[in-house]
């Protein structure tokens, strides 16, 4: 039976998701095409109808993450405003749950090691959603009082340290070390 269009794109939207979460757990050696597809539940066979190759699903799961982060931080900033927004992002980002779950969280923390081994991979695309990040901790910080000119530079301060610090924590585990390390950068990232 041939699908229609629409459940092709389904098809290809659950790859992308499912790919996404699998490079976010274990990066681009975890996130073999058998992995990505086994997990969403088809058959590998299937996989060139949507990709032309593995980079082409890695590239699109990559963006995928990083718009999924971004698209949060949006419904905050409709919600409650860029500073709370913020302090939310700060707040989610250093949680143990985001620590205990990186295939639900940011792709930064998750494979930004991977994505600067295969920068001709998923460098324009990582660039890409980093600044989305930026622009977003930005605006929180220009909702602080922070100048203008100085938020972009505090604002990469701040997602450096936020990545920095979970990646430190996961790799630590549950450790009175790993407390120490989130505790501190909660402490130097509260909002003032």
């Amino acid at each position: 039976m041939r699908k229609t269009r629409e459940q092709a794109a389904e098809s290809k939207e659950k790859i992308i998701e499912t790919a996404a979460r699998l490079l976010r757990e274990r990066g681009v050696a975890g996130a073999s095409i058998a992995d990505v597809m086994a997990a969403a539940g088809m058959t590998q066979g299937g996989f060139y109808r949507h990709f032309a190759s593995k980079n082409d699903m890695l590239t699109a799961a990559s963006r995928h993450a990083f718009a999924t982060m971004a698209s949060g931080i949006d419904r905050d900033i409709d919600a409650a405003g860029a500073d709370a927004a913020l302090s939310a992002y700060v707040a989610r980002y250093l949680s143990r749950e985001h620590v205990a779950n990186p295939g639900m969280g940011c792709p930064a923390a998750g494979f930004g090691t991977d994505a600067g081994r295969m920068p001709e991979v998923l460098g324009a695309e990582f660039a890409d959603g980093a600044e989305h990040l930026i622009a977003r901790v930005t605006a929180g910080l220009v909702a602080r009082g922070v100048a203008t000119e100085a938020a972009r530079a505090d604002a990469i301060r701040t997602l450096t340290m936020l990545v920095g610090t979970v990646v430190m924590a996961r790799a630590l585990g549950p450790s009175p070390l790993q407390d120490e390390i989130i505790a501190a950068a909660q402490d130097r990232l509260a909002a003032p």
